[in-house]
């Protein structure tokens, strides 16, 4: 579903990625953990087209986005980010949701305006999506009429209005109070065990172990090792990687 070539990103000449590979099949399940800082956002971000990269290859079902050396991109490279969004869509820290909208007019948007969906399937979908997560009865609701937990469960409905193959998860749950976290967690949960292709990255190291088919650790940039849950929970191989989890682990 998801190809990652010797990946090099660059922020004003501090090279942060020098060459990172990585294959994600259908339906599989990968959690990218490591200290803040360390790439796990940058690298989502280059997947889905929301970050330039120097030299390397990203292909989401199929679309390859190139290196882009030059100031800004060309009108194929553009296009071909907009096909990759299409197919991999994307949840972030912050939930983004339009605050002069309702939470259906933020879920039908994208759908009406690029899947040129009409409005009454586009609602249709919307009144569906929200079942799915329990907030039906937030419908005409404004973003700060919601809990924190709920925005992001709208992001979350939004993100899968456009009927993407893959699903990318920022850090979904760092913005959110305790109490807030299992509610979008179980939300996230319900969808990989329907067989969504998910890339997370997140500090939720239960969940990452529970719901992941594939740990992958980030630590400067690099991946310094990958592994099923069990084998780099409890038996971890490289030194960065049980340092960073002796300190997670003990909070």
């Amino acid at each position: 579903m998801i190809t990652v070539r010797d990946l090099h990103k660059s922020y004003g000449g501090q090279e942060l990625f020098r060459g990172i590979s990585l294959e994600i099949a259908k339906g599989e399940v990968l959690a990218c953990i490591g200290p803040s800082g360390s790439g796990k956002s940058t690298f989502l971000r280059c997947i889905n087209g929301l970050e330039l990269f120097q030299k390397g290859e990203v292909t989401v079902a199929g679309i390859g986005l190139h290196s882009v050396n030059r100031p800004s991109p060309s009108g194929d490279d553009l296009e071909a980010m907009r096909r990759v969004r299409l197919k991999a869509g994307m949840v972030f820290q912050q939930f983004n949701l339009f605050p002069h909208m309702t939470v259906l007019e933020n879920i039908i948007e994208a759908p009406k305006q690029v899947l040129k969906m009409p409005q009454d399937k586009a609602a249709e979908q919307a009144v569906s999506l929200l079942r799915r997560i329990n907030l039906e009865q937030k419908v005409n609701s404004y973003p700060d009429q919601l809990s924190g937990g709920e925005q992001q469960r709208v992001a979350i409905a939004r993100a899968l209005a456009m009927r993407p193959e893959a699903m990318l998860f920022d850090e979904p749950t760092s913005a959110l109070d305790p109490e807030m976290v299992g509610e979008v967690l179980s939300v996230i949960k319900d969808l990989v065990n329907e067989g969504m292709t998910t890339v997370i990255a997140t500090h939720e190291m239960d969940f990452a172990r529970d719901v992941a088919d594939r740990i992958v650790v980030f630590d400067k940039g690099e991946i310094v090792e990958t592994g099923t849950p069990d084998q780099i929970f409890s038996n971890p191989k490289t030194e960065r990687t049980k340092t960073f989890l002796s300190r997670v682990l003990k909070r």
